[in-house]
């Protein structure tokens, strides 16, 4: 399966692309040295130029795994486009990220394509994507197209929580 994922990943991407991997890079694969020698095996085998990882739960914080990675983050926030559109990039699902009000995109991962996905935020991992990474452009353009969440009421804190158990 891995020889396969590399495959549609390389169809996909080449020497001149980045890569921007949204956690979990190689999955729940044992100990940390086993996972940073198959991170680096798996790197070494695709054609992007450069991967940028954003972390998630599987994804060790040392700094040899670091080292397989042109950047690693927990929470990645950049402006695309002339339009200078916000993209906030998490390995995990929020339901408000940084300029959700003014039309912000949200990229995650971690739900695997069980999570219903709201307003201007998606799940790009590769098993909602025909196991292929998806280009930014075509991201950013199939959520333009979908409406900007409302603000949500505010309730008040001090209101009383009714248990319905009596009394």
């Amino acid at each position: 399966m891995q020889d396969e994922i590399i495959a549609r990943f390389n169809a996909v991407i080449g020497p001149n692309d980045l890569l921007l991997h949204l956690g979990d890079f190689v999955g729940d694969h044992g100990p940390t040295k086993e996972k940073t020698r198959l991170a680096a095996s798996v790197r070494e085998r695709l054609d992007a130029g450069r991967i940028i990882l954003v972390r998630g739960n599987h994804d060790p914080d040392r700094p040899r795994y670091r080292e397989i990675f042109d950047g690693v983050h927990d929470l990645l926030d950049f402006r695309i486009g002339d339009a200078g559109h916000r993209v906030v990039c998490s390995h995990y699902p929020m339901r408000s990220w940084r300029g959700i009000r003014n039309g912000s995109l949200h990229l995650y991962g971690h739900t695997h394509g069980r999570l219903e996905e709201t307003g201007r935020s998606t799940d790009v991992g590769v098993d909602c994507w025909s196991f292929r990474p998806i280009l930014l452009d075509d991201l950013i353009s199939m959520l333009l197209a979908r409406e900007i969440l409302p603000i949500p009421e505010k309730r008040s804190m001090l209101q009383p929580i009714r248990s319905g158990l009596g009394g």
